[in-house]
């Protein structure tokens, strides 16, 4: 087995099932006039990028808990050419410098440190499900939103998501991955080393991942609704992903944490990328269905 592998959202930002899917979200999104655009849990950077080359004359902030995937985001940008500078405190990051340059912050999503109405444009890519209060989440976006500003999710997980297909070849594929790390462990103890050991309730992710009700497309239209967003648009996009993108997006921390929640995060990473093949050949299928909610709103 090898002892490393790439957990990082990196290889499953470049995937071509996801690309389109963040291509085509984007260019729904009525941002082209935007000025000041703010991306939440940013990650590498992979929608901001898409959102920049829409909006051709904006500024841009994103942000990301997780340094990693910052420090990741920096260097993307820096390689398209952006100016790029590290913000540590939103309060005092206006006026933004001349030019379009990028904005990083550690940080979280729901506490934004920045001045009522910075922004024309905030967006959030396939995390919200991950955020719990989504009533402060949204306080909080629509107090930074100038008014008739643009509010814009997608999100792979919500309440209608899954086809029955996809749900047994989750399911096929949770039990391939563990009995994948069976073996693994019963390698290392014939080798007369410690077994692999999995630590019930460490994650917190997972709690957060599964434990978070996952809303339907009619109570999203109510829940913006409540906070003074008007909903313009709103669709449910089937991306078909095969074995690559499933290996790809398994390998990423984040999801391993979530779907094997209690093993080390390399070993569970490793366990989703190398049995995501057996898992489709399992179900019968090439590819599966994922179905994707993808929100416009303006703030009234």
């Amino acid at each position: 087995m090898s002892e490393t592998v790439d957990t990082t959202y990196t290889r499953f930002a470049a995937d071509q099932a996801y690309v389109q899917a963040n291509n085509a979200f984007v260019a729904r999104l009525p941002i082209q006039g935007c000025m000041r655009i703010l991306d939440l849990c940013c990650g590498t950077g992979a929608v901001g990028q898409i959102m920049l080359a829409s909006a051709t004359g904006a500024s841009y902030v994103g942000i990301d808990l997780d340094p990693v995937q910052i420090g990741l985001a920096e260097a993307n940008y820096r390689g398209l050419g952006y100016t790029v500078r590290r913000i540590a405190d939103p309060a005092s990051a206006l006026p933004f410098p001349d030019g379009r340059t990028v904005g990083l912050i550690v940080g979280s999503a729901t506490e934004l440190g920045f001045p009522d109405a910075t922004f024309d444009a905030v967006n959030i890519s396939n995390a919200i499900h991950l955020i719990g209060d989504k009533d402060g989440l949204l306080a909080s976006i629509s107090r930074v939103l100038q008014p008739g500003g643009v509010y814009s999710f997608s999100s792979g997980f919500y309440a209608g998501c899954w086809p029955p297909v996809t749900q047994q070849v989750y399911y096929e594929w949770l039990k391939a991955a563990t009995a994948w790390i069976a073996e693994q462990s019963a390698e290392r103890v014939a080798r007369g080393e410690p077994p692999i050991k999995r630590q019930r309730g460490k994650s917190q992710l997972s709690a957060v991942a599964y434990g978070n009700r996952w809303l339907t497309p009619d109570e999203w239209r109510a829940t913006l609704a409540s906070h003074g967003f008007e909903v313009r648009d709103l669709a449910e996009r089937p991306v078909m992903f095969d074995h690559d993108s499933l290996a790809k997006v398994g390998s990423y921390s984040g999801l391993a944490e979530a779907q094997l929640s209690g093993y080390p995060t390399e070993i569970a990473a490793q366990a989703l990328e190398v049995t995501a093949r057996a898992a489709l050949d399992t179900a019968g299928v090439d590819a599966v269905q994922h179905n994707w909610i993808e929100v416009v709103a303006v703030k009234r």
